[in-house]
């Protein structure tokens, strides 16, 4: 009998198809910062923990700002092992069956540019939000962080666009101060439209169990109307294998969440015996009338990417936009990401998507324009 327990114990431990039921998001998204993730990679760090948050609007008089002005509390924490830090904000008080926005950032620190780079999305009951298309980028000097785009609103190309600017000053262990401003004459003047007072309420957060509501996931309150939600059904944990161009397989998983309390899908790939993970971010924007997905994994020198399709479903591809993804401060990602699609340089499909079996394959453009396997997952639920 002892022999056969034994042995039982030795097969469960070894089995990676069936563990991830009850794993939590700190292991999915891998929130240990790990030894390859120093020097500016390091920069935001201090942002790490649970905050309270004062939004502060401006006065009538537009020379103050409010003292008193929305509270809501941020969770920020590492992931990928720290290659990029995620920020979660949501209403400190929201009473039951009443809708309120919510935030979601997300930035790593770009080897190759030596600039940080940022994308976010903050749908709200009034405005579904553009998916996680918003992005600034921008770098750290003395002692202060500041991040740069133009306005989601594009000027044309013969005018000056607006600028924004995001700042982080006055950053000790305990509170920062953070500011959004405004310019139209390419830096001669500011307007800062809003100024943040950040107060630490705890450390690190832990992360719940992913049989559990994400942060922010309360009630599914927002982006209620179709097609919001067709892809809620990749919620859960699925196990399978990952076939590459040469015919060898690994195992793999997946492991989704609904988030922004309706508004995105949030859904992790993890090949465990190579040590690959990367996460999509899955949202629908009304104004273009299209789905987008930002990826990012857990690669050296590899920066986000977007892509983007007409529909969620079975069958339905997605195309690569590389000029959707921020360059520099007056990126004009938001009419970029309208771009087409059928010559994408890369493609990601849902062969098949069904409650307890998903086919998800990636495919790259070749120079004689046609489409080749990169890999495909053939994952079922657990």
């Amino acid at each position: 009998m002892l022999v056969i327990a034994a042995a039982l114990a030795l097969f469960v431990q070894d089995e990676p198809a069936r563990s991830g039921a009850s794993r939590d998001w700190d292991d999915v998204l891998d929130t240990e910062i790990g030894a390859e993730w120093t020097g500016p990679h390091r920069e935001y760090d201090f942002w790490i923990g649970e905050w309270d948050a004062n939004w502060r609007g401006r006065e009538e008089d537009g020379l103050h700002h409010v003292a008193n002005g929305i509270h809501q509390r941020h969770r920020v924490f590492p992931v990928l092992g720290g290659k990029a830090i995620i920020e979660l904000a949501q209403p400190m008080e929201q009473p039951s069956g009443e809708a309120r926005g919510r935030g979601f950032s997300i930035r790593y620190y770009d080897e190759a540019r030596e600039r940080w780079v940022m994308a976010q999305h903050w749908p709200n009951p009034q405005f579904d939000g553009v998916a996680f298309l918003d992005q600034l980028t921008g770098h750290a000097d003395h002692g202060r962080i500041m991040v740069y785009s133009s306005a989601l609103q594009q000027t044309s190309d013969a005018g000056r666009p607006t600028i924004r600017r995001y700042q982080f000053s006055d950053i000790t262990g305990d509170r920062f101060r953070w500011d959004g401003a405004n310019t139209t004459d390419n830096g001669d003047s500011w307007t800062t439209w809003m100024v943040v007072d950040f107060d630490r309420a705890g450390p690190q957060p832990d992360l719940p169990a992913t049989s559990a509501a994400f942060p922010g996931q309360d009630e599914d309150l927002l982006c209620t109307e179709p097609p919001h939600g067709a892809l809620d059904r990749l919620e859960g944990v699925w196990s399978g294998t990952a076939l590459s161009p040469d015919g060898t397989s690994e195992p793999a998983r997946l492991t989704g969440t609904r988030m922004l309390d309706g508004c995105a899908v949030l859904v992790v790939f993890e090949r465990p015996e190579s040590g690959y993970r990367s996460f999509t971010f899955w949202s629908y924007a009304p104004i273009f009338q299209r789905w987008y997905a930002l990826y990012l994994n857990n690669q050296p020198g590899e920066g986000h990417r977007y892509y983007a399709g007409g529909v969620a479903e079975e069958g339905a591809w997605f195309g690569a936009l590389p000029g959707a993804a921020i360059a520099d401060e007056t990126t004009p990602f938001i009419r970029n990401a309208a771009g087409d699609l059928p010559n994408a340089p890369a493609r990601i499909g849902w062969t098949t998507l069904d409650d307890d079996h998903v086919v998800f394959r990636v495919e790259v453009r070749g120079a004689d324009g046609e489409y080749a396997m990169r890999r495909v997952y053939d994952l079922s639920r657990d």
